[in-house]
């Protein structure tokens, strides 16, 4: 399995899922058709250029199980996962592209260089809205599925670390010295490197009486509580 795609293929062989790639998308303060746009049309202003919460999606996937549960897969080991490693691509990516350099393409061109667009970057992470919104479109994408599927097996969320990082080129390449506002994942430091055992999550009650054909009768207000959880035994 050479490539990220023949192993999530054997993945989705090996514990009956199928593919479903779901990527986030901030959508972004502004006015105008792209980020860059938007971004100009707030004279790059950190302060200014956030998210709109409820217009962006954060739902990160690469398969779903049967009962419509999402996962991630990573081509990676246990033993890899003791270091961080890159979870998502940048929410930001405004630098130009190879052959579009320098073309006076103001999509690509906004900004003068690499140092200009970084200390925007680290800028905008010293916001107040970054400080009082960033955990929130952190958890908001990595709890977006039940975990991730390695080399080794399943990893639940319980087992993972997440954090946001200014990638410099130590977690992925870079282009050109444009800083990256990634997120990055690690195992937990009181985790071992065994393999981790996927286990499915409990049926709910609805669930579990469709499956047994149960009959609900009406029962008194406190007994209510005892007879849901007798289901679930």
């Amino acid at each position: 399995m050479e490539t990220n795609k023949d192993f999530k293929e054997y993945i989705y062989r090996s514990y009956g899922l199928s593919r479903h790639t779901n990527r986030p998308r901030l959508f972004w303060s502004g006015e105008g058709k792209n980020n860059i746009d938007k971004l100009c049309s707030l004279d790059k202003c950190p302060k200014k250029f956030k998210p709109i919460l409820e217009l962006s999606k954060f739902v990160k996937s690469d398969a779903m199980d049967d009962e419509g549960n999402l996962y991630e897969i990573k081509k990676l080991s246990i033993s890899q996962l003791k270091k961080y490693r890159l979870y998502s691509e940048p929410i930001l990516k405004v630098s130009p592209k190879k052959d579009n350099w320098g073309k006076g393409n103001p999509f690509f061109d906004s900004f003068e260089s690499s140092e200009e667009y970084n200390t925007f970057i680290e800028s905008l992470m010293e916001t107040n809205w970054w400080k009082k919104y960033n955990s929130i479109i952190l958890d908001s994408i990595t709890h977006s599925n039940r975990g991730i599927y390695c080399k080794d097996g399943f990893v639940p969320h319980t087992h993972l670390d997440f954090k946001w990082v200014l990638n410099m080129g130590r977690y992925s390449p870079i282009f050109d010295g444009y800083y990256r506002l990634c997120i990055v994942f690690k195992l937990k430091d009181n985790v071992s490197e065994e393999i981790i055992e996927f286990k499915k999550p409990k049926k709910s009650v609805l669930e579990f009486i469709k499956e047994n054909n149960t009959v609900v009768k009406i029962k008194p207000k406190n007994r209510i509580i005892e007879f849901l959880k007798g289901l679930l035994r």
